[in-house]
């Protein structure tokens, strides 16, 4: 696979599908997950379900901003014609990401449970969210390997094998949420040891790339660390921002339900997270698909397969929006049941908040896509506006202010309408671009 010289269209079509089916197996371990606890733990399993997502999405967080940061560097390097330059990118990225994810790790640790309250638990809900939550932090570092090594490898020119660990690890998570939630009964504690054995295979399979012919991934000595570093991190962060803004919107939405609703509606908050996450991560299959393809060609000046590449993209994820939209709009009570048993108040409470809230996805994908595209162009400054915009300002600012004006509905509305604005201005930076 020549990402220089091969069709671009035959290109596309090879890193998307793995990209895509790598994506949906990844998100179906929170989602099998919530599934499982809300069948056998009801309405509070579910809302402590909502209060764990932030702690995904900062693994992921931590997982793309090293890994997305590196992979661009260093495929622009290896585009332009240097392997060593490469090699160095590549070093320096395991570098930081040990370093980030061992201070994450420790404070996550030490101050676990108040960091749960902090992300919206309530004292209903604080022991299945420690019984579950426990698990997932104590095996972070396997979680965030994961996401931060599949970068490296989709732009060595191996998704397939990438596809292929998602797959494996999903497949276990999933026979182990049924086998030890249900015939074992070990409830919350169960759905979580089903997600890290799984995620444990997963690291073991990418893991062993290293050890096959085919990998040119080398340690080399980086130049200029802390210069390097910055550089990771200065174009990493626009996309691991998307991430990031998960567990921003997560605990602002936890809370805000809280104070102007339930825990009931926290209930439907945790299936409509836990969808959010699965749709965002195809959206972002698509981004992390074009990703070597665009930056590679971006290091060799072939401006015109680039653009295409981009157009191509944006058509993939504009149906995919539409697709999703449609979903939530016709079927909130079905989707709901998947989640929770036996829970007619949740039922009640989901028509509402599913109409209002998945409008967000004809927008979220542009936003996503826009964002990748500016970050391996090496737009860092506009990456990270997307970004910003998504995660922390306009979705900030609209979960604070409109439910003063009017109430849940206006929780449910501030994310769509917010993601509305940040993808006009995400088209109008790719177009100049």
């Amino acid at each position: 696979m020549n990402f220089l010289t091969d069709d671009i269209r035959s290109l596309y079509r090879k890193m998307l599908i793995p990209s895509l089916t790598g994506a949906v197996v990844m998100s179906i371990y929170s989602f099998v997950d919530t599934i499982a606890v809300g069948q056998s733990e009801g309405a509070p399993g579910a809302a402590a379900m909502a209060v764990i997502a932030p702690v995904y999405g900062l693994m992921v967080f931590l997982g793309l901003l090293c890994g997305i940061g590196g992979s661009v560097m260093m495929s622009v390097a290896r585009g332009k014609g240097n392997v060593e330059k490469g090699d160095a990118c590549f070093t320096g990225s395991v570098m930081l990401v040990i370093i980030l994810t061992g201070i994450a790790w420790s404070a996550m640790n030490i101050f676990r449970e108040n960091i749960f309250y902090f992300f919206g638990a309530n004292e209903e809900i604080i022991g299945k969210t420690t019984e579950y939550g426990q698990w997932i932090v104590w095996f972070m570092p396997i979680f965030v390997f994961t996401m931060f090594i599949a970068s490296f490898i989709r732009n060595d020119g191996a998704p397939k094998l990438v596809m292929a660990a998602v797959v494996t690890g999903g497949c276990i998570n999933m026979f182990g949420d049924w086998f030890l939630v249900f015939p074992m009964k070990l409830g919350m504690t169960g759905a979580a040891l089903a997600t890290v054995i799984g995620t444990s295979v997963q690291a073991i399979i990418m893991g062993s790339y290293f050890f096959q012919k085919r990998c040119h991934l080398r340690i080399a000595k980086p130049h200029h660390v802390l210069r390097g570093f910055r550089r990771v991190l200065q174009i990493g962060i626009g996309a691991s921002l998307l991430d990031l803004g998960t567990i921003i919107i997560g605990i602002i939405m936890n809370r805000q339900i809280l104070n102007y609703g339930s825990t009931t509606e926290l209930a439907v908050f945790g299936v409509i997270a836990t969808i959010l996450s699965l749709f965002q991560a195809l959206f972002c299959g698509v981004g992390q698909a074009i990703q070597p393809l665009v930056s590679s060609n971006y290091g060799a000046g072939q401006k015109e397969r680039y653009q295409k590449i981009w157009k191509y993209s944006l058509g993939t994820v504009i149906v995919l929006g539409l697709f999703f939209c449609l979903l939530g709009e016709c079927l909130p009570v079905a989707i709901t049941k998947l989640f929770v048993s036996d829970a007619p108040e949740v039922f009640e409470a989901a028509p509402l908040a599913f109409r209002l809230f998945f409008p967000i996805f004809l927008f979220l994908g542009v936003v996503v896509d826009a964002d990748y595209y500016l970050q391996s162009v090496m737009k860092e400054e506009q990456s990270v506006a997307i970004g910003l915009m998504h995660s922390v300002v306009l979705s900030g600012l609209f979960c604070v202010a409109l439910p003063k004006v009017l109430g849940i509905t206006g929780v449910w509305l501030a994310i769509p309408l917010a993601d509305m604005l940040t993808a006009l201005v995400g088209l109008i930076f790719a177009k100049k671009n």
